[in-house]
């Protein structure tokens, strides 16, 4: 973790942060810098943050056998990934989804799956199955594509999900990766693909939920090692709309626009909430340019 501080020659400062996803995960980043935010603009800690931080690894219950596992693959991790390098052919683009349109998904959602159980439809789920969706299909739908493997993912987070629960405090990384590497494209590309999308992602969620047994967690990641390597093409997304980062007010208002610098090659996309609407989406995407018009009219069209 690199952090650097630039002090302006009359006043303020400008902060820079780079770090590996071992050291932290969006959660404390996000606190991380609420909280600088907070004090730049009332002079003072703020109550309600939880601070200080916790820095004690030792707060997240992890089996022995499994902690050297989990080194061995974040030391292996920063070896094998090379500097990021820039790639031609690639389109960048923010989206968004307005409360209305995030009550038509899932309006959408009951109305056109044929399932009675469907109990979380929440907006990180159809977001996600939607885009998702829409990727696919921008990625061809010939007959010879209709095979081909999609592998997804998403992280979740286990702070409450463990026992003894996480601290609210606890500076560090506390997310494990849900890998999904056994549907093929035609199960997004059909006029159903949207909803296959929610009730896959709806099942995962509601089972790390209803898990009992903490060893099973811990087999979960052990399987997701598998998946997780660099190189592996699958579709992940970054971010939550649940982070709350335009909250992030330094003294001259909330930001005007956030971005997450990380999307990659690998269809990454990333979720946050809108800026000036509770219970909207911003999404960022990084495409082919010759996948970006396809994508963006299926998005557009589709709700």
């Amino acid at each position: 973790m690199t952090l650097q501080i630039t002090l302006f020659p009359s006043q303020g400062f400008c902060m820079g942060l780079s770090l590996h996803h071992a050291v932290a995960d969006g959660k404390t980043v996000v606190k991380f810098l609420t909280s600088w935010a907070h004090i730049c603009k009332h002079g003072a800690v703020p109550q309600d943050f939880d601070l200080p931080m916790v820095l004690d690894r030792t707060v997240v219950n992890v089996p022995a056998e499994l902690e050297a596992k989990i080194l061995q693959d974040k030391v292996r991790s920063v070896s094998l990934h090379p500097a990021a390098e820039e790639v031609e052919d690639l389109v960048k683009l923010t989206l968004e989804l307005s409360h209305e349109d995030v009550e038509k998904l899932r309006e959408r959602a009951r109305r056109e799956s044929t399932r009675s159980d469907l109990p979380h439809l929440s907006t990180f789920v159809v977001t996600y199955a939607y885009v998702l969706a829409c990727v696919v299909k921008a990625r061809g739908g010939e007959e010879e594509e209709e095979d081909r493997v999609v592998p997804f993912m998403y992280v979740a987070d286990f702070r409450q999900r463990l026992d003894p629960p996480v601290p609210a405090n606890y500076f560090g990384n506390c997310v494990l990766p849900i890998n999904f590497y056994g549907y093929k494209a035609t199960t997004f590309l059909g006029r159903d693909g949207f909803v296959n999308g929610v009730e896959i992602l709806s099942d995962s969620i509601r089972g790390l939920s209803s898990r009992g047994a903490e060893e099973s967690l811990w087999k979960l990641y052990e399987e997701g090692l598998k998946w997780a390597g660099p190189g592996t093409p699958k579709v992940i997304v970054a971010g939550s709309n649940r982070f709350g980062i335009y909250g992030s007010d330094f003294g001259w208002g909330r930001p005007v626009n956030t971005e997450n610098i990380s999307l990659t090659r690998n269809i990454l996309f990333t979720m946050s909430e809108r800026r000036d609407e509770i219970g909207g989406v911003e999404i960022g995407m990084c495409l082919k340019t010759c996948e970006t018009d396809v994508f963006v009219s299926l998005f557009r069209n589709g709700l």
